[in-house]
């Protein structure tokens, strides 16, 4: 240690000198540049830290307390098909009823979920809540945008089917915002789920990626750097651009899929337009319904006893009744 002072004493006095022999103009013109180097610098890194940040979630680290549940859940625990190990909730009404799994949005939690998985329970059927990667009590540092959550809930899907005291292995799924597209994007992929809800689906990323060509100043956009999407692509491993419910929506059939939006959305990535474009390109059987208020993911709390009511037939003439 003291030899390490000792060291950062002569390099300080290296630097005092150093300064002391520089003229009166040049430590002018040296103050001058390192502010515009610090701003140089600051904008230089300015993509890197909103890639960390859009990608990293600050969770609580308290487990959710099953009593707030409603229903009466039991913890469960059960890997993605790629291997991450994730947590969540399963309530049986019936070992004989067909399973819902419920996808929550962008960083949220199983208890996003419970308005939904309370009138489903309530209705016979099982549902399984859980956390994507990278939230709650799952594993994972961050999320994926939905590059990588659709093998999340086909993990789900496989667990349900290993469980003995189901007998009646018929699955569908819903999921809202971020986990409405991914709800697609696995359904596409997997054919054990029969029927699926999706509430505020997005079509694609291109509005995330566009938005990181240029950041926000006043009434004007200041362009960056342009390596952020290759930087989100490399945390979250797996391309963005890549990432398209509206390009296999269209594989979900013969398989039911029932798209809920609100007409007074106004979330820039689910937007009214592209439900429209999911509609017509998923193959039937096919349904939609465009609550007249609600705003992002709001029609079930804004229109609830018809919201209900849609869901329940849906899921009753595509799964069977619970």
């Amino acid at each position: 240690m003291a030899v390490q002072a000792t060291r950062q004493r002569k390099l300080w006095n290296m630097l005092k000198q150093w300064w002391a022999r520089q003229s009166r103009r040049r430590k002018l013109a040296l103050a001058a540049t390192i502010p515009a180097l610090l701003v140089l610098l600051a904008w230089s890194l300015l993509p890197a830290v909103r890639a960390y940040t859009l990608v990293r979630n600050n969770r609580s680290q308290a487990a959710p307390n099953p009593a707030q549940a409603g229903i009466p859940v039991q913890n469960v625990s059960f890997a993605a098909s790629d291997g991450v190990r994730l947590a969540g909730w399963l309530a049986i009404a019936s070992p004989r009823a067909p399973t819902i799994i419920l996808v929550h949005g962008f960083k949220g939690s199983r208890v996003d979920m419970l308005p939904w998985a309370r009138f489903l329970y309530a209705a016979g059927y099982n549902v399984l809540l859980f956390d994507d990667r990278g939230c709650g009590q799952s594993d994972g540092w961050g999320i994926a945008l939905g590059a990588r959550e659709q093998d999340d809930v086909i993990g789900a899907v496989r667990y349900l089917q290993g469980r003995k005291d189901l007998t009646k292995k018929r699955f569908g799924a819903l999921g809202i915002s971020l986990g409405a597209g991914i709800v697609l994007l696995a359904a596409a992929r997997e054919p054990a789920l029969a029927a699926v809800v999706a509430d505020s689906a997005w079509t694609d990323e291109h509005a995330q990626l566009d938005r990181m060509g240029s950041v926000p100043a006043g009434r004007f956009a200041l362009p960056v750097l342009p390596y952020e999407p290759a930087l989100v692509d490399w945390l979250i491993g797996a391309r963005l651009e890549d990432t398209r419910p509206l390009a296999v929506i269209g594989q979900i059939a013969p398989r039911a899929v029932f798209l809920i939006h609100s007409a007074d959305d106004k979330n820039a990535t689910t937007p009214l337009s592209g439900e429209a474009q999911l509609y017509a390109a998923a193959g039937a059987p096919k349904q939609q319904w465009i609550a007249p208020s609600g705003g992002h993911t709001g029609a079930l709390a804004a229109h609830t006893a018809e919201y209900e009511q849609r869901v329940l037939a849906f899921f009753a003439q595509y799964l069977g009744a619970a």
